[in-house]
């Protein structure tokens, strides 16, 4: 089993987070040459986690290949909104890449990243986890083993915690669309890509509603928690209530954790939820819910035999026959740590499909786009108030790049 040489783009959550699974999955099939990531603290903090002695650092991927490292592979875990030039630039020089989701913050720069990709038959995983978290694999599988008939419907919901939505507001990476392209395409393109992966149809056409009803400025508050707020001690969004160590004189946090989270620049809505439907018929319900009591997805799919009842925090799966005794269905391997068990397994499929081209991953750059398009349809529907069909609006993104339709 070979060793792979990977540059690491980006040693932010998610590129620490993938390369830990990595060194905990795959022993002995990788190991880190290079690093790129202009920010000189996270670099150092990802270098001591990793002991990385002699390891060459960068401040940008084209700096990287400058250098003239061998590389059999590199991971692409920056901000989305700076991944197509990293994305393109290793692409383009042959080297094979994880690419996390999604793909890039518009659609131009999603549409370069596969268009370079394909051109120059380059390899890219783009970074749909949940395809590999064996509960989300177990709903697949029950669903096409047919024990639930036809699959006429799905609801399905992502909730996030109090503490997960306040990052959207305080996160320099994450606060503004402008930043990460929408709310939902960032956290949910993956929930979209989950949703066509399980039924097994692309989607046609979608209609969405969604705004910033509740997390506006407010001027009974200041602009940081730790500013003296005088609803400090009973707001559920509080910082310090996230990170005590922020009433320590010398805490090491950065400034930005304590952001308000009326108080900011943020502009994602506060709540979304969006009709789909698919070429075979299926109609979904998809809502994403800002707040709740924790982070989870929650999914019904409900077809001519029986209704699928999932809930991903809880571990939880029951089958509803009709006429027949519920049925709760194990899930094995869903309690490992990283994304419900995906984390190791999806950076495995990278592994395997740097040692075999013909091992291809379950999300390359085309399940990405797909996603992505979707995901804007989905927003261009919002703002618009409208029904938007996927092939339309796919067109006319085509036709803006210069590429013509199809």
């Amino acid at each position: 089993m070979k060793c792979h040489r990977l540059a690491i783009i980006g040693v932010g959550n998610r590129g620490t987070i993938l390369t830990e699974s990595a060194g905990i999955s795959s022993p002995g099939r990788f190991t880190v040459v290079a690093v790129v990531d202009p920010d000189q603290a996270a670099a150092d903090t990802f270098f001591r986690k990793f002991d990385l002695q002699g390891v060459r650092r960068f401040d940008t991927c084209d700096q990287l290949l400058e250098a003239k490292i061998e590389l059999d592979g590199a991971v692409v875990a920056n901000p989305p909104h700076v991944h197509a030039n990293a994305a393109c630039s290793l692409i383009e020089e042959g080297v094979p890449i994880y690419l996390e989701k999604p793909m890039a913050s518009d659609l131009a720069d999603a549409l370069r990243i596969m268009e370079t990709a394909d051109r120059s038959n380059t390899r890219v995983q783009v970074g749909f986890n949940l395809r590999y978290a064996p509960f989300f694999m177990k709903l697949r599988e029950i669903v096409a083993s047919g024990q639930v008939g036809q699959v006429l419907s799905v609801d399905w919901k992502e909730v996030l915690d109090c503490h997960h939505w306040a990052t959207y507001c305080w996160h320099p990476s994450f606060d503004r669309s402008k930043i990460i392209g929408t709310w939902l395409m960032e956290k949910c393109c993956h929930d979209l890509d989950q949703i066509t992966w399980i039924i097994d149809s692309p989607c046609i056409r979608v209609a969405s509603f969604g705004s910033r009803s509740f997390f506006h400025p407010r001027s009974d508050v200041p602009e940081y928690c730790t500013d003296g707020c005088p609803i400090e001690s009973e707001c559920n969004f509080s910082a310090l209530r996230f990170y005590p160590e922020l009433k320590q004189p010398d805490c090491k946090l950065p400034k930005w954790r304590s952001r308000c989270v009326y108080n900011n620049d943020s502009d994602h809505v506060d709540h979304q939820s969006t009709i789909l439907e698919y070429a075979n018929g299926v109609t979904a319900a998809f809502s994403l819910m800002a707040v709740g009591p924790t982070n989870t997805r929650q999914v019904r799919i409900c077809g001519t035999d029986a209704t699928l009842v999932a809930d991903f925090d809880m571990n939880e799966i029951r089958l509803q026959p009709y006429h027949r005794d519920e049925v709760d269905i194990a899930v094995s391997g869903a309690d490992i740590e990283g994304h419900g068990g995906a984390d190791p397994w999806i950076v495995q499929a990278f592994f395997d499909y740097l040692e075999d081209p013909t091992c291809e991953p379950k999300s390359t750059q085309a399940e990405g786009w797909d996603a992505m398009v979707t995901a804007m349809a989905i927003e261009r529907s919002r703002q618009e108030r409208r029904v938007v069909a996927i092939d339309d609006f796919e067109n006319e993104v085509r036709a803006k790049a210069g590429r013509g339709c199809g």
